[in-house]
């Protein structure tokens, strides 16, 4: 390297020695590798005679280091340090053996985040798979994380010197240098680690050839451009390898009982080994600290990234190396990611939040992100920031940018959001729907009711946490009119708590903009939604009652008849049959009264529900029957789902008025109707009424059955106090069966409950 730098500074001996004061003798032993390793300030002496760059003096001195070894065998340049409490990783090493063991594969490349463990995991696995390889291991630390990644030449002379290659006869040209490296490795069976790499350029003449020895590759990145190389990406721990970390860094006496503490504490470090080491150190140094007050300083998440720091070890600055490699605009567009309300997003939201025309580019930016350990691709096409990339993110964000800079493309999310949910929503409406957003055309235009609702699937956290945003910004009518559009959608996708958030903003941004009818409407919504979705009763009685009277206030008929319909559902649920079926009948004689014929129908079957557990099964059963008529297409909404669920309550209807043998025959007619959404449910209800029809009639071992299949789809879906009810009467038929009894009539109740 000193023959080169001197060569292209056009200096002789002669000249550089009176420059830097080193004789000429001197000079020449170090060009013709007689003399490898002089000292530093030899070294600065060259340095400054030949205006070297800090970059160029670095190498320099490197070689000179390495060079100054003495006698016997030479070292690994870069010895690996395995650490006692390792923990985990069992799959990579066991995919490690099963490559070294194999045939063809000679290099693996460790790739992911900082913070990953992937040097930690190379010791590991040079440890575990020393038995492998009879002539060792080597390894050299490349600094690819460094702003002077170490060059391949050099990398070669120390590893070639730390293979026992003699000194004076590595060849300068580089390309012979990788020749004699080559066959060196193939004559031994040795690993060799090369860690850090900075990309595929500086990597590939490192790699062997086919025999011979193995080469492990970390790597911040996949170098997707090597060839010939196996890939092993390193994502965070799993909650139990997180908690075992904990415990063998702490001690079980300190972690022993404190389960939901660990628990905390290693979800608030994202399961990444480096913030976990950092947890673990800091409350070994602080033995009076239970994990749980540790737990609560990093719940805070502006304190976060501050308490992940232990000494000279710290999230932010392994995060920070990352970010400093970065350009100018992938900077820009990790620290925008950050102001997503929720974790993923695609290509298009990316490119609305860096003012980017071209999504394609901007897709091709989010790849480099992923491949720089930055983002994750959890699915095709969507991209997740880790919870401590967006907190590092987050500070950047604020440090770089201004608030009023940040405060605009917020807004502007917040507007692409809501003005793309309402155009996605507009494939579900039904007649009376509100008209399209007024002003701009929506961003996003599906061409599908298939692809609109993926949409609003994929995309739910954004477009509900833009609420808040555009609440804050005072754009009421907005927020209205998505409310009003995915009004309809949201009966496909009924239990989902995002329309109790929705449907509240509603409420607020109409009484905001002064419109009671629409704020009656969107109380009626939000009862729906706590009923549905969250079987919250009372609060649906509340909001259904508040919504009656603004609808009577504004004279809204229909508005008055959907709200004492709610109201009905909330007593029913609330065991109180007798109100509901008042309600209920209120309901039907105001959807009478403007000719609705399908929320008079869904009303009756409310009404007939009540009535049979008021102890008026008869009339049920007659308004059950007015319901399915001749045919589905005599009453209005009645489907397939609508007929099959009134024939489930006229079974029901028989089993109250014991009627048990129609009650059978009825229940075993029932079939639950194709691609209905709480299929389970309902053929769960009818395996438990057609169970106790059947018990009644003396059929036990029959009835048992039935009571097994209720249970399991009951406890499958959730529903407890169902699956208690059917384990009951799984122990009673089952003793009454070996005795031979048969159950007396008023013993078993033939009703669904409350919630039916």
């Amino acid at each position: 390297m000193l023959r080169s730098l001197r060569r292209a500074a056009r200096m002789t001996l002669e000249e550089l020695s009176g420059a830097s004061g080193v004789s000429v003798r001197a000079l020449g032993d170090m060009e013709r590798g007689r003399s490898r390793g002089p000292q530093r300030r030899t070294v600065d002496a060259l340095a400054a005679a030949l205006a070297l760059d800090g970059e160029q003096r670095e190498r320099l001195q490197r070689l000179a280091d390495a060079g100054r070894e003495r006698g016997g065998p030479s070292p690994s340049p870069y010895l690996l340090r395995t650490v006692a409490d390792f923990t985990g990783r069992e799959q990579e090493l066991a995919d490690l053996e099963a490559l070294v063991t194999g045939a063809g594969t000679r290099a693996v490349v460790l790739f992911g985040p900082g913070g990953q463990g992937k040097t930690t995991l190379a010791a590991e696995a040079a440890r575990r798979l020393a038995g492998h390889f009879p002539d060792g291991c080597v390894s050299v630390r490349l600094h690819g994380m460094s702003d002077a990644p170490l060059p391949a030449a050099e990398a070669l002379v120390l590893l070639l010197t730390a293979l026992g290659h003699p000194p004076e006869r590595i060849p300068v040209d580089s390309v012979a240098r990788e020749a004699v490296y080559r066959a060196t490795l193939g004559a031994r069976r040795a690993l060799v680690v090369l860690d850090d790499a900075a990309d595929e350029e500086r990597t590939r003449p490192l790699l062997p050839d086919a025999e011979g020895s193995f080469v492990l590759v970390t790597s911040r990145r996949p170098l997707a451009g090597l060839e010939g190389v196996r890939r092993i990406r390193l994502g965070g721990l799993s909650g139990h390898e997180s908690a075992a970390l904990l415990e063998r860094i702490l001690g079980a006496a300190r972690t022993g009982g404190q389960s939901q503490a660990i628990a905390r504490l290693t979800g608030l470090c994202g399961h990444l080994p480096l913030a976990l080491r950092i947890v673990g150190n800091r409350l070994s140094s602080r033995p009076g600290w239970p994990p749980s007050r540790l737990a609560d300083q990093l719940g805070d998440e502006e304190r976060r990234l501050n308490g992940l720091i232990a000494g000279d070890l710290a999230v932010r600055s392994a995060l920070a190396l990352s970010y400093g490699q970065l350009t100018g605009p992938h900077r820009l567009l990790l620290r925008r990611l950050a102001l997503l309300p929720g974790r993923d997003t695609g290509p298009d939201l990316a490119a609305l939040l860096t003012g980017d025309d071209d999504p394609l580019a901007v897709e091709d930016s989010l790849d480099l992100l992923v491949d720089r350990g930055l983002l994750e691709e959890p699915t095709p096409g969507r991209y997740d920031l880790h919870d401590l990339v967006r907190l590092f993110a987050r500070e950047q964000l604020h440090a770089e940018e201004t608030e009023s800079a940040v405060a605009e493309v917020r807004l502007r999310m917040a507007d692409w959001l809501l003005r793309s949910a309402s155009a996605a929503g507009r494939w579900f409406e039904a007649p009376g729907a509100p008209e399209p957003w007024p002003g701009e055309p929506a961003p996003f235009t599906p061409e599908s009711a298939e692809e609109a609702e993926e949409w609003l699937r994929a995309e739910r956290a954004h477009w509900v946490g833009a609420l808040p945003l555009m609440s804050a910004a005072d754009r009421h009518a907005e927020i209205l009119h998505t409310a009003r559009t995915l009004y309809w959608f949201s009966d496909r996708w009924e239990k989902s708590p995002e329309w109790r958030t929705l449907f509240t903003y509603g409420v607020r941004s109409a009484a905001a903009l002064g419109d009671r009818a629409a704020e009656a409407h969107q109380l009626n919504c939000l009862a729906w939604a706590h009923w549905v979705g969250a079987y919250e009763y009372a609060r649906c009685e509340e909001l259904a009652r508040q919504a009656l009277r603004l609808a009577e206030e504004t004279g809204e008929t229909a508005l008055q008849a959907w709200a004492w319909s709610y109201i009905s559902s909330a007593c029913m649920n609330l065991g109180r049959p007798a109100e509901a079926a008042e309600s209920a009948g209120k309901s039907v004689e105001l959807f009478e009264a403007i000719n609705d014929t399908t929320g008079a129908a869904i009303t009756r079957r409310k009404l007939a529900s009540a009535l049979r557990e008021a102890g008026r099964p008869e009339e049920a059963l007659a308004i059950h029957r007015s319901l399915l008529g001749g045919s589905a297409g005599d009453v209005p909404g009645l489907n397939a789902v609508s007929q099959a669920l009134i024939q489930t309550e006229m079974a029901y209807d028989l089993s109250a008025l014991h009627r048990w043998p129609e009650a059978v025959q009825a229940f075993r007619a029932i079939t639950a109707p194709p691609a209905y959404k709480d299929s389970d449910h309902f053929r769960a209800t009818v395996h438990s009424g057609l169970a106790a029809a059947l018990e009644h009639i003396g059929e036990l071992p029959e009835a048992h059955e039935h009571y097994i299949r209720a249970h399991r789809l009951f406890t499958e879906i959730g529903d407890s106090k169902s699956a208690a009810g059917t384990a009951t009467s799984i122990d009673r038929t089952r003793s009454a069966g070996k005795a031979g009894q048969q159950v007396a009539p008023g013993n078993v109740s033939g009703q669904p409950g409350a919630g039916s």
